[in-house]
């Protein structure tokens, strides 16, 4: 389950692509991106799982595998077609670090106390905990500008705490 809620990054991502391509009217091209990524899946699957050291857990790994592969087709497809920056590091690369961020902290809380709560309670400080850094994450990773911080819930106030605490600096916000 671990290997395999990665998964869920790439599938909300290649989601959220697959409904601009629609809009687009290039209807094709998601499917396509998720049967090339299927393709890959089938191989890995058989590759993978049949090792000892793996079984199992080959399948996830190929899920994973499909849905990135699907995102990315679907992503270049995409930027082919509009001419927007969607700031690759911004948009892609902060948001995994952030994940992996988040994926390993709560992995090591929860391997760490999983012996001493109750499985349950370990699970559920391991989903807080990654809660907490992910939000961290994104904040130290500077994933949002100034307007998309306004835009939040008391957004000029979260953005006037992130100055102060010299995440972001006061010559850019423009607050004094």
């Amino acid at each position: 389950m671990q290997i395999s809620s990665i998964t869920i990054l790439f599938t909300v991502l290649a989601q959220t692509v697959t409904g601009a391509l629609q809009g687009l009217g290039k209807v094709i091209a998601p499917t396509v991106a998720l049967g090339i990524g299927v393709f890959i899946k089938c191989i890995l699957n058989i590759i993978l799982v049949p090792i000892p050291e793996i079984g199992v857990n080959g399948a996830a790994i190929g899920s994973v595998v499909c849905h990135i592969i699907s995102f990315v087709i679907s992503f270049a497809i995409l930027t082919k077609h509009i001419k927007i920056d969607f700031g690759f590091k911004k948009c892609i690369i902060k948001p995994i670090l952030a994940t992996i961020m988040m994926s390993i902290c709560s992995w090591f809380v929860y391997t760490n106390i999983e012996g001493i709560v109750l499985e349950k309670v370990a699970s559920l400080f391991a989903i807080m905990t990654a809660v907490i850094i992910y939000i961290l994450s994104v904040i130290v990773l500077k994933i949002f500008d100034k307007e998309e911080i306004f835009m939040l819930p008391k957004g000029e106030k979260i953005y006037k705490i992130l100055v102060k605490l010299g995440i972001y600096k006061e010559a850019e916000s423009g607050l004094k």
